[in-house]
């Protein structure tokens, strides 16, 4: 891609208002179950229109360009936090509630911020290498119940709590979805959907 793919990059950006919105329904439900599911939405919806989302493409690097990447992770990051504010800006205590999580998140250490990352890394490969609608769902809901960390999900907990400390933990978690997405491409190398069943 030579200079910049504005659709590519509009693209990226609905990707992140897209998880962006699932984030705020998570946390305002009152049933984390189904906070968990509904925020399936996104990554469907997602999968559906093949947007881009870093997290979806990482895993496979070989076949993108880094710079492409780059960018599409930037938008998602931009994305994902307008709306946030904008629901914040609405309601007044779901910026209390999303600072709390935010506090909560950023005490991990760097290495367990980064094992997270990997571990949700690997399930959004799964989701997007399989393309089937239950196992997306399944993959969200797991991430999203077992504390693993999405960088793009992550981003407006950083935007709300910004320090140099937590940005080199949101780093973290930004290079263990990179690795536990290319890692599950690895170990799936070559195999098919057939041969997944």
């Amino acid at each position: 891609m030579s200079g910049l793919d504005i659709k590519m990059l509009k693209q990226s950006a609905l990707s992140g208002v897209l998880i962006g919105i699932g984030v705020i329904i998570n946390v305002l439900s009152e049933n984390k179950y189904v906070g968990s599911m509904l925020f399936s939405f996104a990554l469907l919806t997602i999968i559906q229109n093949s947007l881009p989302l870093y997290t979806g493409k990482i895993g496979f690097i070989r076949e993108n360009k880094i710079t492409d990447l780059l960018q599409i992770l930037l938008f998602n990051l931009i994305g994902s936090a307008v709306p946030v504010l904008m629901v914040i800006a609405c309601k007044k205590d779901l910026h209390k509630v999303m600072y709390g999580v935010s506090c909560a998140k950023f005490s991990n250490s760097f290495w367990q911020l980064f094992l997270l990352g990997a571990l949700c890394g690997v399930l959004m490969f799964i989701a997007v290498y399989t393309k089937v609608q239950v196992i997306t769902v399944f993959c969200i809901m797991i991430f999203i119940l077992s504390g693993f960390e999405h960088c793009i999900a992550d981003f407006p907990y950083l935007v709300l709590n910004f320090n140099a400390v937590n940005f080199f933990k949101f780093a973290c978690i930004v290079l263990g979805n990179s690795a536990g997405s290319i890692g599950a491409y690895e170990l799936m190398a070559g195999r098919g959907k057939d041969s997944m069943k």
